[in-house]
């Protein structure tokens, strides 16, 4: 029986840690929608769509603003509430969002989250049928 010889794997050169491989850079665009996101994630902040913000004409909620330099950013993020969750606690918790969501998907450390509450909607009835009187 003949041997068959088994090939090795070639051996990588160490290309250095990732500082030494290059750098990464994210748009602001990219770093804007990923707030825009994060911001929708939050229970009690109203859908883009609602029709009390004029969901045909769009009405620009969340709205972002953000200034990067390197790894770190400002970000202002406007929102409409939905009725009847507490404003307070919705900014709160779209800041707390935005910040972790900036670290998880781009390893980017937010300086400061500001969150204005724009307006307060009440929420649609979707599914339902007109009423009947």
């Amino acid at each position: 029986m003949a041997e068959t010889a088994t090939a090795l794997p070639t051996p990588v050169a160490d290309v250095g840690g990732p500082a030494e491989r290059g750098s990464l850079q994210i748009a602001d665009r990219a770093l804007s929608k990923i707030v825009t996101a994060a911001a929708r994630e939050v229970d009690g902040v109203a859908p883009s769509g609602s029709q009390a913000l004029g969901g045909l004409l769009g009405s620009g909620y969340p709205s972002v603003e953000l200034e990067s330099a390197g790894s770190r950013v400002r970000v202002q993020v406007d929102v409409a509430t939905l009725w009847p969750h507490p404003a307070a606690r919705v900014a709160a918790d779209v800041r707390s969002a935005v910040a972790r969501r900036l670290d998880e998907l781009a390893a980017v450390h937010a300086d400061s989250v500001a969150v204005t509450v724009r307006d307060v909607v009440r929420p649609t009835a979707r599914g339902r049928g007109p009423r009947v009187r």
